[in-house]
């Protein structure tokens, strides 16, 4: 009993601390932005894109390529231009790879492979600086609990996005996805609300900028 009585005790700190509320906020809206879109390109590629389905690999083959081809670059450019400075500017320029990707159907296929290779780039690069500006807001004496917190946080943001994103998709008489432009929307708005969140956390440690 009394080690769980300890652990909701931390569990309590850790919650009414303010400037860890708004890292919350900040890591939700962060993993919001991607999950509207994300779990539905499959559907959209197969069925607005005309993409037959031994061709969906390349979408995560190109975008896994080019990620770990630039994760290194974005990590060093966040170092020396510093991670709030860095994060932001992917906050900012996430959305219009979002939209983009929604409204490829017509383009050929390197131009789609194109612009979801640049959302898959910007979405898992703004998340190099956006962990560690997470992490630096953290109470160092309750980073444990506090990150743990975070998990689940940005679990049932993954998840609520995809229902969100799955609420607003709809099918045409042709059998094509509609709507899913609205989706890119949300999550670009979801995108800005983190970028606007960054800017209002206190971070601890030295390497604070």
């Amino acid at each position: 009993g009394h080690s769980v009585r300890n652990m909701l005790a931390n569990l309590r700190a850790v919650v009414v601390d303010p400037n860890h509320l708004r890292a919350f906020a900040m890591s939700a809206s962060m993993v919001f932005a991607g999950f509207t879109v994300i779990p539905y390109i499959t559907l959209y590629m197969q069925f607005n894109a005309s993409f037959q389905s031994d061709q969906i690999p390349y979408i995560y083959l190109f975008g896994g390529i080019s990620t770990l081809l630039t994760a290194r670059w974005i990590g060093h450019w966040s170092d020396r231009a510093g991670k709030a400075y860095a994060f932001r500017r992917l906050a900012l320029l996430m959305p219009l790879p979002l939209l983009g990707l929604t409204l490829s159907a017509s383009l050929p296929m390197a131009g789609v492979l194109f612009l979801s290779s640049v959302l898959f780039v910007v979405m898992s690069g703004r998340m190099i600086p956006g962990m560690a500006l997470i992490g630096a807001s953290a109470d160092p004496q309750r980073r444990g609990s506090f990150m743990t917190l975070n998990s689940a946080v940005q679990s049932l943001a993954m998840g609520t996005a995809a229902l969100v994103g799955g609420l607003i998709l709809g099918r045409d008489g042709n059998g094509h996805l509609t709507h899913y432009w609205v989706s890119a929307l949300v999550g670009g708005g979801a995108s800005v609300l983190s970028f606007v969140l960054s800017s209002k956390l206190r971070l601890h440690g030295a390497n604070s900028n």
